[in-house]
């Protein structure tokens, strides 16, 4: 393995496997910029995985087997394949965030960009959200896991390779207990650790592998002697069955992902590769031009397409329109098309030594520009724009308090209230689970839907009222009152037993219930139809069902002596916050609300019911302590989104963290 000539000879090239590669990417973007539409489309980046393993293994393993692999050469090929691209595409967001972000906006790309160029950006991404929550398109470098993933699989795979090929161990055996065991992690933990699952490598390799194992039989000629015409043709629109099949069947908001899901599109793409370059579907669709062609440019498309949607969602006030994303997509083709060929293919095969150092050096000047962009909190100061908005309070991050402890750590605590359905929800983080102290008993319980999420912030310094360790079980989408026979069962199974908890509990002094606005939703109808055998309408049968659910919660807290605090529900706007802010850059042009507010009249109108049903139950309970947030929020005329040069919402209806913390600071007044 000394031997310095003709290094890791290159494999035959197949344009089919370039051909699949189109595919992979066109389902990516499509699922990027449609998301709506056949939902399945993040399976491109599984069979990308699949592609990738089984060209890495095939070099290593042709390389071993001739004994002149070079690993030096090995690494010193994925840079000059890799890291032009790359380093094109972060430069490009280092320079234009300077120029159309936020300062906090311009932060975090700081860090996604430090994270990026040192391929940890699965571990970054992962510690902050799960991949397919409602602010990824927020990230523009979100994408970069799948490349960390793979980075770290080139890392190590090769060294475990040259390992077994010295100790004379197989190769495929090798291959075979990888896959077991990351398989395995996948799915063990998917319902416990979903993020963890999607991002780490450790559960994502087996996809890879999958790759590997494919490439084991390809160079191993006897075992594909048996593969007929037939038997090729089989096989290729077996793979198409099974990609198709989970491009259309599979939707990222209803099930675990990878799970058992992942072998769908992984065995589809690893079925096209085993049919050869000869079977039909091969040779006359994915060999095609066009499908060459896309499958060439696929890497820099992967990088850019995503970068440009994502910057365009930050800096418009609206979501876009079909039409600007299609035009996107067309100019990211056209940017892929310029970095592949006048950047990529001139320096991917220049052979000088310096290229792959320079290549390093500079993605990592890249990334430490961005680490500085991130210390320096995304330079304030840039723009004559006066920013008044602190981190995160457009965010979905509303906890500040620096002792918090994790929310996994309270879930821990309280799996005997959380479990079921909620305990299992493919969630990026237990956002319904608080606690200030962990090593303390709760002395107050806050409970209700995600308009009792975002009120932790405000009350949790507020001791007099809480007692001084605030338990927060709000869950969106939950009603905080027992027994209502409409609500989802694992909500009302949830509520229940967070009540007789607190009935049960004597350390919790205080239960602080609180709701979003009534309204009646269409599964409430249908349900009520279902049980009450009703054609007509079922709203007064719903706020019925509201009065006997909150009357019956009352009571039994009361009965047990726990004081009660009503909070009622805080104005909702009629449109996003972002509206209000002055950008450095709109390509919509500067269309600034004025003024942030909403009309008073239309709030008083849309909590009508709401407010005729809760207050005619508060009478008859004069016990419970009400707070009312409208007169912190509003005047005669407006309910304000901006207060005293602050942002108190992060959306249309929840409160930002600043939101939160002035609504807590007039309670105690």
């Amino acid at each position: 393995m000394t031997n310095t000539k003709h290094h890791n000879p290159p494999i035959k090239y197949r344009p089919d496997i370039d051909g699949l590669r189109a595919i992979a990417i066109f389902l990516v973007i499509i699922f990027h910029a449609f998301p709506k539409f056949l939902r399945g489309g993040f399976i491109g980046v599984d069979i990308f995985f699949v592609i990738s393993g089984y060209l890495i293994t095939a070099i290593i393993l042709k390389g071993l087997s001739r004994e002149n692999f070079s690993l030096l050469e090995f690494y010193s090929r994925r840079i000059k394949r890799i890291f032009p691209a790359l380093i094109v595409v972060l430069s490009f967001c280092l320079i234009a965030g300077w120029y159309v972000l936020l300062a906090g906006e311009y932060e975090i790309l700081g860090k996604h960009i430090a994270a990026g160029s040192i391929y940890m950006s699965n571990f970054v991404l992962q510690s902050e959200a799960g991949y397919f929550d409602k602010e990824a398109e927020l990230k523009p470098l979100l994408h970069l896991w799948s490349l960390a993933v793979e980075e770290q699989f080139y890392l190590f795979f090769p060294l475990l390779l040259i390992l077994s090929h010295r100790l004379r161990i197989n190769a495929l055996g090798v291959i075979i207990i990888g896959f077991a065991i990351s398989f395995a992690l996948n799915v063990s933990q998917i319902t416990d650790k979903p993020s963890e699952v999607f991002f780490y490598p450790q559960s994502r390799i087996w996809e890879l592998l999958v790759g590997s194992a494919v490439a084991y039989i390809t160079l191993q000629t006897h075992l594909l002697k048996i593969r007929t015409q037939k038997s090729a043709n089989f096989l290729s629109i077996l793979g198409l069955v099974f990609i198709l099949f989970a491009w259309v069947y599979l939707d990222n908001k209803k099930i675990y992902f990878p799970y058992y899901w992942a072998l769908l599109p992984t065995l589809g793409a690893a079925c096209l590769i085993l049919a050869g370059e000869k079977a039909w579907f091969n040779q006359n669709i994915l060999a095609g031009k066009v499908a060459v062609f896309l499958g060439l440019i696929s890497y820099p498309l992967y990088l850019w397409h995503w970068v440009l949607l994502s910057f365009i969602h930050i800096t418009e006030v609206e979501k876009p329109k079909p039409f600007l994303k299609i035009a996107l997509l067309i100019f990211s083709l056209f940017l892929a098309w310029l970095t592949y060929f006048l950047i990529e293919k001139n320096i991917r095969f220049q052979k000088e030594k310096f290229v792959s150092t320079g290549l390093f050096t500079i993605l990592l000047v890249i990334g430490l520009s961005g680490y500085i962009v991130h210390i320096k909190k995304g330079y304030q100061n840039r723009f004559n724009i006066k920013e008044i908005w602190s981190e995160g309070e457009l965010g979905t991050e509303v906890y500040r308090n620096s002792g918090l402890i994790s929310q996994k750590t309270c879930v821990d605590k309280y799996k005997s209230i959380i479990e079921g359905d909620l305990l299992d929800e493919k969630l990026p983080e237990y956002e319904f689970c608080l606690l200030q102290n962990i090593d303390l008993a709760p002395t107050a319980l806050l409970l209700g839907d995600s308009h009792a999420n975002h009120l932790y912030s405000g009350l949790e310094t507020n001791t007099d009222l809480t007692g001084g360790n605030l338990l927060n079980l709000g869950r969106g989408g939950c009603t905080a009152f027992g027994d209502l026979q409409f609500q989802e069962e694992k909500c009302q199974d949830f509520v229940n037993r967070a009540l007789e908890m607190a009935i049960s509990n004597a350390s919790i002094k205080t239960v602080i219930l609180t709701n979003r606005t009534f309204k009646q939703k269409e599964k409430d109808i249908s349900y009520l139809k279902k049980m009450m055998g009703l054609q007509q309408s079922t709203e007064e049968k719903f706020y019925i069902e509201i009065r006997d659910g909150m009357k019956n919660t009352l009571r039994r807290l009361l009965d047990v002596n726990k004081k009660i605090f009503f909070i009622l529900d805080t104005p909702k706007l009629n449109f996003l916050p972002e509206q209000c802010i002055m950008r450095p850059w709109r390509l919509s042009g500067e269309l600034i609300k004025y003024p942030c507010a909403i009309l008073r009249s239309e709030v008083d109108r849309a909590q009508k019911k709401y407010l005729e049903v809760i207050t005619g139950v508060l009478k008859e309970f004069p016990e419970v302590r009400v707070f009312d947030p409208l007169p912190a929020f509003c005047d005669e005329n407006y309910c304000w989104a901006i207060k005293d040069g602050k942002m108190l919402y992060r959306d249309n209806e929840h409160l930002s963290a600043v939101g939160s913390i002035y609504l807590g600071e007039y309670f105690k007044q």
